[in-house]
Order: C-alpha cells, then structure tokens, then sequence
C-alpha cells in the first residue's frame, strides 16, 4: 500500500460463499443487486465472480446493464427502475429486461421486436408500479401484445428492516392477493424480499420464486438492528477499508483540533494524520463520534472530520506511514449510519468515489 492511498478490500471469495448462504437459507432463485456500480464496490469484478452463482442481476438504468452485457456477463439482466423511451432499444439490442413502472409505459414499446419485461406492483412504496387494482387490466393489454413476454411480477418492501413488521406484511398481503387474480404462468416469477426481507420477514420470501438482494452480498445489513438481533449465520463481512497515519506528533493541552475547533486536548495529546475524509465518503457527523482501528487498538476520531484528512487520538507507540481500519466488520456500515442517521446503503455507496482504490482479493 503506498503512502496517502485509500484502499477498500473486497473479498470475492467472501461474496460467493455469503451468496451460496442466501440461496441455502431461503431455497429460491437469487436477483443479485448490482446498481450504483455494485453499491460502489464495482459492479463488473463483483458479477463476474458470482455470475454461475445467482439466476438475475438488476441494475438501476440500461446503461448499468450494457456494462454488464460489455463485460460478459450472460446471465438474465433486470433494469429495476423506469426507462426513458429513447433507451428502450438499446435494452433489446443488449438482450436486457425492463421493468414496467406504468400503464402508459406499455404504450411506449415497440411493436416490431420481441422485448421482455417485469411487471412492478405498487403494494405501498409510492415510489412506481401498477396499483393493484390496475394489474388485471395491464397484464390484459400485454396479453395482446405478442412481441412482449411477461417474465415476472414482483414488488418492494418499504419497512422491511423495521422491528415492527406490520406494513411489511400488509404488503405481502396486498402483492399475494394480486398474485391470486392472474393466470399462473405469469407469476411464475415472482419476487418481493429485499434484504430486508430475507433477513427480517420469511414471509417475503415464502410463496415467492425469488429473492432480490445488494448489501448482504457483502454482508452487510440494511439496519444495525438487523446486524445485532437477526444477523444470518455463515454471512460474512466482505469489506475492509485501509489507509495510513500521514502525519504523527505531540500537541501541548488546550489544543483545538480541527475546524471549529470542536475537539481541545485536555493534557498532552499524540495524533495522527489519516488519510480519507468526507471527501472518500466518511460521513463528517461521524466526527468525535467513531473510531479507526491500529491492530487490535481503538483509535478516536477528534475534531471535525475534513475533506481530505482526520484527525485521531492515538495510542504509544503509532508512528507515521502505519496501516490503520477506518472500515470493517467492527467499525462497521450499519454503525456509521446509526450514528450518521441514515441508511447504510448511502454510507457504503460513498465509499464508491474514485480515490478510493479498490481491490479485489479471492
């Protein structure tokens, strides 16, 4: 590692087995999440690694399919979200499925080319989909349409990860009940856990074909309540994130650190320069809030967290140019966002910026 480098490890090996635990425990097909280049992990080295591994993978936009398609990657590709009209056959050129998020988008697809589709249900998002009173009407008018196959109908947990599952459930209810009201061979794949779901309401995955799944990839969860209280045996950490002490010396009692000088030294005081800050994607309100890690040894964050550097508190002994953990499974994900008070998948996709480099290990 040389010197000012931000390193996230990823651990391929571990990525695999994390996704051969999720098709054990929930015994359905596996739609591996890859948006947003893999939660900013990298999209293309994580799918390559899994492809023989899981049935689809879904994307957020065409364009993060064909990076897929450009790559190799064979395997059944979602597009989860809306479709512009102009991107549409650039989807069919690359053999990629496209989620219906309306009635009128059914009117915007071509005639002339055979193109595969999801239908989404809104069961309580409010985000896109079908209303469920819409569905019988919409799956009639793709019906008379014989260039358009139907692969699949699924929805999308809003509050899976919340103790109290009751909407969760509701909308298992409401997704069962529109089920119930089309032929079967048009929900023979039929999807609505997320993981959430997996890993907090069964009930989402029972009755249903498959399973969606991003952040347990990595295993990664999508609340510290989960992490805590209903974390999957066999699921492993998969990420690691690596810099270096830049800068080390003694500051006399009374120093402010930082902007705003929100940190004083109450005695003689060793800190280190790191090398990341907000401007890698650590949160700047985790500052005086969160910890690195030298070895064994809890390093404190003091002072604001800047664009570029931290400050931390550090132990006899730490020179400059040593290896410190600013991420791992202890000074984890799902801890950064109880405290920043957001959702991990915000913290982790942060860490997606370009000078963080990443690494892949097997």
């Amino acid at each position: 590692m040389k010197q000012g480098e931000r390193i996230l490890e990823i651990d391929l090996g571990t990525v695999s087995n994390n996704v051969r635990t999720i098709k054990k425990i929930t015994g359905k097909k596996l739609l591996a999440c890859v948006k947003c280049d893999g939660y900013g992990l990298g999209a293309v080295p994580v799918s390559k690694k899994i492809e023989q591994l899981v049935d689809w993978f879904g994307v957020a936009t065409v364009e993060e399919g064909v990076s897929l398609r450009k790559a190799g990657i064979t395997r059944p590709v979602l597009v989860l979200g809306p479709t512009e009209a102009k991107n549409i056959r650039k989807a069919i050129d690359h053999k990629i499925s496209l989620t219906v998020p309306s009635q009128d988008f059914i009117n915007s697809l071509p005639s002339s080319v055979d193109i595969s589709i999801h239908l989404k249900v809104d069961t309580g998002m409010g985000r896109i989909g079908i209303m469920p009173q819409e569905v019988c009407e919409t799956v009639r008018r793709i019906k008379s349409r014989k260039n358009i196959k139907l692969e699949g109908i699924f929805s999308h947990l809003s509050s899976s990860e919340n103790p109290d599952r009751k909407f969760a459930l509701k909308q298992i209810k409401i997704f069962q009940d529109v089920l119930g009201q089309i032929p079967a061979k048009w929900r023979a794949t039929a999807h609505i856990a997320n993981s959430g779901g997996i890993a907090n309401v069964p009930e989402s995955v029972e009755g249903f074909s498959m399973v969606r799944t991003g952040l347990l990839l990595y295993g990664v969860y999508p609340c510290l309540f989960l992490k805590t209280f209903k974390s999957i045996p066999s699921l492993k950490y998969a990420i690691c994130g690596i810099t270096r002490i830049l800068v080390a010396r003694n500051l006399p009692a009374g120093t402010r650190l930082s902007y705003g000088g929100s940190f004083v030294c109450r005695n003689e005081t060793r800190i280190g320069i790191a090398g990341i800050g907000y401007g890698d994607g650590l949160d700047r309100a985790l500052s005086n809030k969160f910890y690195m890690k030298y070895k064994d040894l809890l390093l404190p964050i003091r002072g604001n967290i800047c664009m570029d550097q931290t400050i931390l508190e550090l132990k006899k002994g730490i020179k400059e140019g040593e290896e410190i953990v600013f991420l791992d499974s202890e000074l984890s994900i799902e801890d950064m966002a109880e405290i920043v008070g957001t959702v991990p998948h915000e913290i982790l996709t942060r860490f997606g910026v370009s000078r963080i480099k990443k690494v892949y290990r097997e």
